[in-house]
């Protein structure tokens, strides 16, 4: 049998709408209201799913349609379930009510990353629906605490039950958005992200009563330290894969514009300070969180020396968090066909492999072996672009480009499981 393709775009839009409804901003993260969301749809198809959840309503889901060739490493269809928190009164419309106005639906999440959340479920209904039979198993995976670090998500998993997680292919989010660059359009599918290296930095001073002032105090050592670091980049590294996407785009190294040069060195980001306790008492202390990341082939090591050599031996430095960065080969199977499809779908765009400098859950799946890939495929306008909707507030999903998306996601997947769309939709 199969199944109509308007009825499944309804469905896949449903499903998006009620995922954003269900509020999951972290912190708290409260990823269990997605994850009984997912079971209860994927069970009513006879799918079996498996709820990890390391901390109460912390909840990981993870189901699995057998594959007819188990020597074929799996496809993995990763999603993660919380949401940054929004300011709602900042908001033209509720960020938890997915309403549809101008053409799009409204809401947390749309864009990161439950509209993937309900393409993955989508195909998984209706290979069950089908009764289609995939050629290697596929995993789907929704997963809590992306938002801050993965340590209950996907790094859980890896760590604590790396088989339920185990693939040979991931597609992962952050990639497959248009991109404009003057007249033309090009389609970044992620192939690499950097690593984070997450550090306090500590000064000490002497105390004293504010009626008394003096340069030497622990605040202002932490505001020249601060101001340094904000002044003064790393160094600069070309690597094959931006050497590559550059020149897919026609550009210089040295002329690439701001939206690029954080690809192009380790970079660190100054993002909490904290000092004092009383307003007419000088404090002894102040420190700054430092949110460094890492260029593929770099490592905490490499990055702290750089980062000690622009703040110099005095200030104590203490590493909080830290996770590698993760790199997949742009030549696979898989990259040349979600490359030729994109292009297909959209005449005379490029489709180009990319790094994120940001994270992802991929930098961990890559730890078990897998080659990751970032593809939820949206088509925006140049009105649109995609970084102004990722975290920020109004975020929203045109809904012409979502059910593009869909569909060229679902070739994809389709083709790369070793069956035909038209065998599964009509």
């Amino acid at each position: 049998m199969t199944i109509s393709w308007n009825s499944f775009e309804r469905e896949a839009l449903d499903h998006l709408r009620a995922l954003v409804r269900l509020d999951t901003a972290n912190p708290p993260g409260n990823e269990r209201l997605a994850a009984d969301y997912l079971r209860a749809a994927l069970e009513r198809e006879a799918i079996a799913a498996v709820t990890i959840e390391p901390q109460p309503s912390r909840a990981n889901l993870i189901a699995r349609i057998a594959g007819s060739d188990r020597t074929n490493p799996p496809l993995m269809l990763s999603s993660h379930t919380d949401v940054v928190p929004v300011e709602a009164a900042s908001w033209t419309r509720d960020p938890f009510g997915a309403e549809i106005a101008d053409a799009c639906v409204w809401g947390r999440g749309t864009i990161d990353m439950k509209s993937k959340c309900a393409m993955d479920l989508g195909l998984a209904l209706a290979l069950k629906r089908t009764g289609a039979v995939p050629n290697r198993d596929l995993i789907i995976a929704a997963v809590a605490d992306e938002e801050a670090g993965s340590e209950l998500g996907a790094r859980y998993l890896v760590e604590r039950h790396p088989d339920l997680v185990r693939a040979g292919y991931v597609l992962n989010e952050t990639g497959g958005f248009t991109l404009f660059m003057g007249e033309r359009r090009f389609y970044p599918i992620q192939v690499a992200e950097k690593g984070f290296v997450t550090v306090r930095m500590t000064v000490n001073g002497v105390p004293g009563h504010g009626s008394m002032p003096r340069a030497d105090t622990a605040i202002a050592w932490i505001a020249d330290l601060i101001s340094r670091i904000t002044r003064t980049p790393m160094r600069r590294r070309l690597t094959p894969l931006m050497q590559r996407t550059l020149a897919d785009l026609g550009i210089a190294p040295e002329k690439a514009p701001p939206l690029f040069r954080p690809m192009l060195a380790n970079t660190v980001t100054p993002t909490i300070v904290r000092a004092g306790y009383k307003d007419n008492v000088i404090p002894g202390t102040a420190w700054a969180i430092l949110d460094g990341r890492t260029l593929p082939g770099e490592d905490e090591r490499s990055f702290m020396h750089e980062l000690r050599e622009i703040v110099g031996p005095e200030p104590l430095l203490e590493v909080l968090k830290v996770a590698p960065p993760a790199e997949s080969s742009a030549d696979s199977a898989l990259f040349r066909l979600i490359k030729a499809r994109t292009e297909a779908a959209d005449p005379g765009a490029r489709a180009i492999p990319w790094m994120l400098p940001g994270a992802t859950d991929s930098k961990f799946y890559t730890q078990l072996g897998a080659t990751c890939y970032g593809f939820a495929p949206v088509r925006l306008d140049a009105r649109m672009p995609f970084g102004a909707l990722y975290h920020g507030n109004d975020e929203r999903l045109p809904i012409a480009g979502f059910l593009w998306g869909l569909r060229l996601y679902c070739e994809v997947v389709l083709e790369f499981l070793g069956l035909k769309p038209e065998a599964i939709f009509a």
